[in-house]
């Protein structure tokens, strides 16, 4: 659970402005800490942060961090402190799982302008790690130049009625794809059923008439049909060779009258 992240056990040493911005900086720093209400829910730390003239920006630095984007950074940079390498990266992954909540299909081009990446190796690096940190599920699709998310495995933080407004529209769209995906299984599982009854008049219809066949061929009255035509053909033949045969009893009979007349 968050709350049991070595970064909330330092809340309570917390004793000065400075001290609760270095706080911040640390959390939002951290490579494994990725949800901050915890601390905004901390009244001494905001306190300390809202104490000092150089550390107001500090609170609007976690709230950020808790449910904000890149975008948002870039719009008032002017207004927030500098970010570190560190809390660079981490709020562009941040800004990632906000874009794979809304999209699971998420192209280069998108990604490369929303985030403020220099090139695609960049943008690779980006997903890779989101998906080590098990921020996100995805696979990078080179050819059509897309990140398909399969799941999103780390939320944000809700910490205003913009972001409730924000997690109803993500819950709808997701509620939306199931109800989709829903429908479509059940089209195939239609199909397949309806594929499956054909296929069995099918063979319910051959069968008949292999066995309608069968019976005909069987039928006594078809027995002796093909017999009498098996006899009148073998007789038919026999006769066939009677008549032609040089062996038989006429011709030799015929050669005896020539051979006497000869003599």
């Amino acid at each position: 659970m968050q709350q049991q992240h070595p970064i909330y056990a330092l809340l309570s040493v917390v004793n000065s402005p400075s001290a609760a911005a270095d706080l911040v900086t640390r959390a939002t720093s951290s490579p494994d800490l990725f949800t901050f209400a915890y601390l905004l829910r901390s009244p001494a730390l905001i306190q300390h942060l809202q104490a000092g003239e150089q550390t107001k920006q500090y609170v609007d630095l976690l709230r950020l961090f808790a449910s904000g984007t890149w975008q948002d950074y870039t719009a008032n940079r002017s207004s927030l402190p500098a970010l570190t390498e560190a809390q660079t990266t981490k709020l562009k992954q941040l800004s990632l799982i906000s874009l794979a909540s809304k999209s699971h299909t998420l192209p280069y081009s998108t990604l490369l302008s929303e985030l403020s990446l220099p090139d695609v190796r960049a943008l690779a690096a980006l997903v890779v790690s989101c998906i080590y940190a098990n921020l996100i599920s995805a696979t990078l699709d080179t050819r059509e130049e897309l990140v398909h998310v399969s799941a999103v495995t780390a939320g944000r933080d809700v910490v205003n009625k913009l972001d409730m407004s924000r997690l109803k529209s993500i819950i709808d769209t997701w509620a939306n794809r199931c109800t989709e995906t829903i429908d479509d299984l059940n089209n195939q599982a239609r199909k397949v059923r309806e594929k499956a009854i054909r296929e069995s008049k099918e063979v319910k219809e051959y069968n008949r008439t292999v066995e309608m066949i069968n019976k005909q061929l069987m039928a006594p009255g078809a027995k002796d049909a093909a017999k009498d035509t098996s006899g009148a053909d073998d007789a038919g033949e026999a006769m066939d060779i009677d008549e032609t045969s040089p062996m038989s009893d006429s011709s030799i009979g015929t050669k005896k009258r020539k051979q006497r007349t000869a003599s």
